[in-house]
């Protein structure tokens, strides 16, 4: 399964509202019968922490870090990518408890 965030969202992401109704509706069903889900951020030229912290760290927090293994992260630029690292790196953090959720 792949998901292209630039058509979903367009090319700013900054919605953490819309992210978390995106990873809800659109990517929580999945994830116990997908065997990989891809994030594709093709055409995103920038996104806020709000944002991936909903999508990214939610996603993490709620099914664990066994799960990484099935999600790919696809076409991030440079500041994407280090959203997207920090975001995991929240939710492996709220998952410890070494941050209150």
């Amino acid at each position: 399964m792949e998901l292209r965030l630039a058509q979903e969202f367009g090319a700013h992401l900054a919605d953490g509202e819309a992210a978390a109704r995106f990873r809800l509706t659109r990517i929580e069903p999945y994830v116990a019968i997908s065997p990989r889900i891809t994030l594709d951020f093709t055409g995103v030229r920038s996104a806020n922490s709000s944002f991936m912290n909903a999508l990214v760290a939610g996603l993490v927090e709620q099914h664990g870090e066994a799960a990484l293994a099935r999600f790919v992260f696809k076409g991030c630029n440079p500041m994407v990518r280090v959203l997207v690292e920090a975001a995991i790196d929240l939710g492996l953090q709220k998952i410890e408890g070494r941050i209150d959720a």
